[in-house]
């Protein structure tokens, strides 16, 4: 369960930025907000060795997904920049 709740927040965060024509990057950090915010809350509730997985997917996948949306987020700026450029 957790793995298909993983998947769809992804491909709703690489959507929203990829697809987005508005405010996409803050939109993507509030996704991911929700979902670190889920897996800190599942580690809390889960003492021993089941906290650890929840754990190792905050470090492991949505600490750097934060990491993919600044990336996405200077790509669209400089992409826009350049169409208003008269280069």
């Amino acid at each position: 369960m957790t793995t298909l709740i993983l998947a769809l927040f992804t491909a709703a965060m690489l959507g929203v930025i990829m697809f987005g024509k508005r405010h996409e990057v803050m939109i993507a950090c509030i996704i991911n907000a929700a979902l670190l915010i889920g897996l800190v809350t599942a580690f809390s509730m889960n003492s021993g060795p089941n906290g650890v997985f929840y754990l190792a997917l905050v470090f492991y996948f949505v600490i750097p997904m934060y990491g993919v949306i600044a990336l996405f987020g200077a790509m669209k700026k400089n992409r826009a920049k350049k169409e208003n450029s008269l280069v």
